[in-house]
């Protein structure tokens, strides 16, 4: 009678764990370009060049993605909620438009750079790349802890 009370109290907890939310990876979010709406502003994300996204922790072990159309609008809504749990950062490089992680990135930051929500920022695998388009727009390379620094405002 044990026996088959553990094993139907084992099976319950897996059965529980398998439908718990969030997923057990850490990874950006999965973007439909054209039909998604970035978290913070709501407007469709349809230029992966500039679409960003975070892994927050949601429970032990379990994540959930946020997706951005904007690398200054994932640091804002970072920012408006210091209750998510950070777990993963990241850009789109904007030649390749392959996922990057934000922490290892390089920005440019130029007037001359169309973002969607303005933030005229741009991710680069390289800073050699990045300086290039830099040099182009009269603009300036950042990393990671500078972009943090730079302070993009909640309130623009």
């Amino acid at each position: 009678m044990q026996y088959r009370l553990l094993g139907l109290i084992f099976l319950l907890g897996f059965i529980l764990s398998a439908c718990a939310r969030g997923d057990t990876e850490i990874r950006p979010a999965e973007i439909h370009y054209g039909q998604d709406a970035c978290a913070e502003c709501n407007m469709i994300i349809s230029d992966p060049r500039f679409a960003a996204s975070y892994a927050r922790e949601i429970s032990e072990g379990r994540y959930a993605t946020v997706a951005f159309d904007d690398i200054g609008d994932m640091l804002m809504h970072a920012q408006k909620h210091p209750e998510h749990k950070i777990v993963g950062w990241y850009v789109h490089d904007y030649q390749s438009k392959e996922w990057l992680d934000a922490t290892q990135a390089f920005y440019v930051f130029a007037e001359g750079i169309r973002s969607p929500m303005g933030h005229g920022l741009a991710a680069h695998t390289t800073r050699e790349t990045a300086q290039q388009m830099a040099d182009a727009l009269n603009g300036s390379v950042l990393d990671w802890v500078a972009l943090q620094a730079l302070g993009i405002q909640v309130n623009r």
